[in-house]
């Protein structure tokens, strides 16, 4: 009797342990998913070496982000009626086997397919790990759980290109991949072992229509930003063909998702103005974000002429910059309840840190750099978490996981179609460059992509007049790409500045909520018999 009694104060802490490896789980989940945008960017000259030119590689970035995005809100229709823990496995196993079998890929097509079967996976371990995480724990302190959320996509973001780096040098470009086999399985049996707790799935037909237009159009904008300009011109045909179908695809999407009884991404989330500002200016921060971070390794590698390793260490200060920020702000809303000024000063640093990016070239001062650099991080820090408090708090407190998914779509479309984009100004620009310079007079019979390979990663093969030569074509390219994405940042300045403010969810509304939601079933409980 006396050991029953004892009993009930030993469960909650045992309770609280499984729940905390659960969380545990599910963010290794997150961590891996989120790593695999960055991490291959310090690669990607290795990989063009082992398997093709720079200019196909950069589909290795762009398959996984393409199909990140696009099984996103898939992935939370699918939790609804499956169960999250279930889901949460199928894209886990997903992403380790494909992640196996990108380490033993032959070519860079077959790479490229096995990176698109990778992103299938890594949608699900992005979206379903959010929602998951914030279910496991009290409605009151969902906040707290959502910053931390939050911090792994900051650390993974930033840190990709580090890990990238130093496998590259210390192992080779194969070990990006390999990497995710014993960490996923960790992650795959805490989330086996403690991830018990589930809601009740709920049944309803699945919008495959939608997602199969969101898919297709989200394709047709990939390709115009990859092919335009470099493999077709702009007003090409093929060009001018992707982008009738795509305007066409998305108008079909609209007037579907308005007529679903289960839509994919509910169209009554944008009758809130808040809302809708926040999702362009996410999709522009993905964009800038995947540009700086993606970017930033091949100048270092290519113009300043460090390691991968280095290069990605380089990053640092940005990384700083992003998870200082953040942090800070998230207490002193957290404490104050007030948000308005944060975006606004985050953007204006974002556009002082892309400014002063356009200038860096091989004479830069290192302290300089990392100074830029961390104004940069420091500007995205002060926006990456409020962008989406302020989607969730637009919503009605049961469209959380709704909204979530919704800001994670946006923030990874905009990195897809950024990363894309930026990779054809450069291998553009850089191209041109090349077959005029005297790089390519001092390498007779070099092509240009075969000067970018062997500049970046074996440029103790080439002369000094020609490797001099290379770096600064390098350095004027990725001056364009810095320059075209001043606007972008100058956009989302302007819509931080025009955003309308939403009160935040308090600790006390929450509360409140909850108790209303329960009085109300409790109500309908007993209601339920006296009309029967």
């Amino acid at each position: 009797m006396s050991d029953k009694a004892q009993a009930p104060p030993v469960a909650p802490a045992l309770e609280r342990r499984r729940t905390n490896l659960a969380i545990v789980g599910l963010a290794i989940g997150m961590l891996l998913s989120t790593l695999d945008q960055t991490i291959v960017a310090t690669a990607l000259p290795s990989v063009a070496t082992d398997l093709g030119s720079l200019g196909s590689v950069t589909w290795v970035v762009s398959a996984y982000l393409l199909t990140t995005t696009a099984s996103a809100p898939l992935y939370g229709k699918l939790s609804d009626i499956y169960g999250r823990r279930r889901m949460v496995l199928i894209a886990l196993g997903i992403f380790i086997t494909a992640s196996a079998l990108c380490g033993l890929a032959p070519n860079v097509g077959s790479l490229v397919t096995l990176r698109v079967i990778q992103g299938l996976g890594g949608g699900g371990l992005l979206t379903l790990g959010s929602a998951a995480i914030a279910g496991l724990v009290p409605l009151h302190e969902r906040g707290k759980a959502l910053s931390y959320t939050g911090t792994v996509f900051a650390i993974g973001s930033v840190g990709g290109p580090l890990l990238g780096g130093v496998f590259t040098d210390y192992l080779n470009w194969r070990w990006v991949f390999y990497i995710n086999i014993p960490i996923g399985l960790i992650g795959l049996l805490l989330i086996i072992r403690y991830f018990t707790a589930e809601h009740t799935p709920v049944r309803g037909a699945i919008d495959f229509l939608g997602s199969a237009l969101l898919v297709s159009a989200v394709t047709c904008v990939m390709l115009v930003t990859v092919w335009g300009g470099r493999d077709y011109a702009w007003g090409s045909a093929q060009i001018a063909g992707l982008l009738v179908i795509g305007a066409v695809l998305i108008a079909v999407f609209v007037w579907w998702e308005h007529r679903a009884p289960n839509p994919v991404l509910p169209p009554h989330l944008f009758r809130a103005p808040a809302f809708r500002f926040a999702v362009p200016a996410s999709l522009v921060l993905g964009m800038l974000l995947l540009g700086a971070v993606v970017f930033l390794p091949q100048f270092f590698q290519a113009v300043r002429g460090m390691s991968a390793a280095t290069s990605g260490l380089a990053l640092t200060p940005l990384m700083l910059g992003v998870c200082i920020t953040m942090t800070l702000v998230g207490r002193r809303v957290t404490a104050t309840g007030h948000y308005r000024p944060f975006p606004i000063i985050g953007a204006s640093l974002t556009l002082v840190g892309f400014a002063a990016l356009t200038q860096l070239d091989g004479s830069t001062p290192d302290w300089q750099m990392a100074a830029e650099m961390f104004v940069l991080g420091a500007g995205i820090g002060f926006q990456i978490q409020l962008l989406v408090l302020v989607m969730q708090n637009s919503a009605e407190p049961q469209d959380l996981g709704v909204a979530s998914s919704t800001a994670m779509f946006c923030r990874s479309m905009g990195g897809a179609v950024g990363t894309a984009l930026f990779s054809t100004i450069l291998v553009r620009q850089l191209s041109d460059r090349l077959a005029t310079s005297s790089a390519g007079a001092l390498a007779p019979g070099a092509s240009p992509d075969r000067l970018v390979r062997q500049a970046m990663t074996s440029s103790s093969t080439l002369s000094p007049a020609v490797h001099s030569a290379f770096s600064q074509a390098f350095a004027d390219s990725i001056h364009v790409v810095f320059v075209w994405a001043l606007p972008l940042a100058g956009v989302l300045l302007i819509l931080t500045i025009l955003a309308p403010s939403v009160p935040l969810w308090t600790v006390e509304f929450l509360r409140k909520f909850k108790e209303d939601h329960e009085a109300k079933l409790a109500q309908a409980r007993e209601q339920a018999p006296a009309e029967s």
